[in-house]
C-alpha cells in the first residue's frame, strides 16, 4: 500500500469516527431537548406510566424494544451515588481518625448529629455546613482530612458510615 492510499484510508477512518461521535451527540441533544421534556410533562400531568418503543431495522430483521417509565425522579436522586459503609470506614480511619485521633463517637458529638436528617443537612452542598462546624470547633486536622475525602469524591461513603454509626453500627477500633 503506497503512502497516498494509506493516508486516504486513515482519513476515511478518522472521518467515520468523527461522524459517529457527532451523530451520537446529535441524538443525545435531540432526546434531551424534545423527547425527555415531553415525557416529564406527561408523567407529571397524567400520573400514569409511559411506554417508550425503539425499533432496530437491519437487513435481515426488525427488532422492537419497549421501556416502561412509571415515575420521574429528581436530578439529584438520579445522579447521587449511594455510599458504602465499609468504604466510609476506610476513609474515616485513614484521613480523620489516624491524623486527628478523634474517635467516631466523639466526631459525631463534635458535629452535633443526632439523626439522619442532621447528617443530610451537614453533608449538603459538598459538606459546607460540616466544614464550618469543624472550623468553629477548631478541629483543623479533621477538616483537612474531610477536604481530602471530598477531593477523592468519597463524601457519600463517609455519610453512609456516619449514618451506620448513628444507627449503632460502631466499629471497635473507632469507639
Amino acid at each position: 500500500m503506497n503512502k497516498p492510499s494509506l493516508l486516504a484510508a486513515s482519513f476515511l477512518t478518522l472521518s467515520t469516527l468523527l461522524y459517529a461521535e457527532t451523530a451520537q451527540n446529535i441524538i443525545k441533544k435531540e432526546f434531551n431537548q424534545n423527547v425527555l421534556p415531553q415525557i416529564m410533562e406527561d408523567l407529571n400531568t397524567n400520573d400514569e406510566s409511559i411506554l417508550i418503543m425503539r425499533v432496530y431495522k437491519t437487513p435481515k430483521s426488525i427488532t422492537l424494544k419497549t421501556y416502561k417509565v412509571q415515575q420521574t425522579f429528581s436530578a439529584s436522586e438520579l445522579f447521587e451515588k449511594k455510599g458504602d459503609y465499609n468504604q466510609g470506614y476506610k476513609y474515616y480511619t485513614k484521613y480523620i481518625l489516624k491524623p486527628s485521633q478523634i474517635k467516631v463517637t466523639d466526631f459525631v458529638k463534635i458535629i452535633g448529629a443526632k439523626n439522619e436528617k442532621d447528617l443530610d443537612a451537614l453533608f449538603a452542598n459538598n459538606a459546607e455546613k460540616l466544614k464550618e462546624i469543624l472550623k468553629e470547633q477548631k478541629q483543623f486536622i479533621a477538616l483537612k482530612g474531610l477536604e481530602k475525602i471530598i477531593k477523592k469524591e468519597r463524601l457519600n461513603d463517609l455519610k453512609a458510615f456516619l449514618k451506620g454509626v448513628l444507627a449503632g453500627k460502631v466499629p471497635a477500633s473507632c469507639s
